[in-house]
């Protein structure tokens, strides 16, 4: 009898083990995809922290221009990428104004809100499992100099808004993303 209760005990631990093994759970991928949104901007940051500093005018380069790289992440499902919009604000004191405002016409384009262009806007897709759903990696180019709105001492929030063709939009605001020295 005891002889027994060990072979079954066995049996039992072996098919289980078996069972648990066996099953393959796969996502619905098609249906995980129908709950993604239909945009989403999922992050706002940059490579290097600064503080930056304003460049220095000679007599040979009077209005000298400096870069400044945000970079963004993100994604499309059942659409294409429309407009995208910065507004960068002066947080430095409790008034809060809007220093510079960007538009680019699309994801890959020259701003258009300024004249001469404050900045340029660019992206690479990222592969993912999901049909219909692209992944976005991006990188938002702001021309800075001694004639843009930038202060010294100052600190400045970014606020971007992605946009699909068909104007749905997605918002991310980074706080105090960028100093100027």
């Amino acid at each position: 009898m005891m002889k027994m209760k060990k072979y079954i005990g066995a049996f039992i631990i072996a098919l289980t083990t078996i069972t648990m093994v066996s099953c393959d759970k796969k996502a619905d991928v098609d249906a995980v995809a129908a709950t993604l949104p239909g945009i989403q901007l999922s992050s706002v940051g940059m490579f290097t922290t600064g503080p930056y500093a304003l460049p220095v005018p000679t007599s040979t380069v009077p209005n000298p221009i400096n870069t400044i790289q945000v970079i963004f992440g993100a994604t499309t499902t059942n659409k294409t990428p429309g407009v995208f919009d910065v507004v960068i604000t002066d947080v430095t004191t409790s008034t809060v104004t809007t220093t510079e405002t960007l538009h680019f016409p699309s994801w890959n384009s020259a701003d258009n809100a300024n004249t001469p262009s404050a900045g340029s806007i660019s992206f690479a897709t990222v592969p993912n499992g999901y049909p219909n759903t692209t992944v976005y990696q991006g990188s938002i180019i702001l021309k800075y100099g001694a004639t843009t709105p930038f202060v010294t001492g100052h600190i400045y929030t970014v606020k971007c808004t992605a946009s699909a063709s068909d104007a749905t939009t997605s918002v991310f605001t980074q706080a105090k993303l960028f100093a100027i020295q």
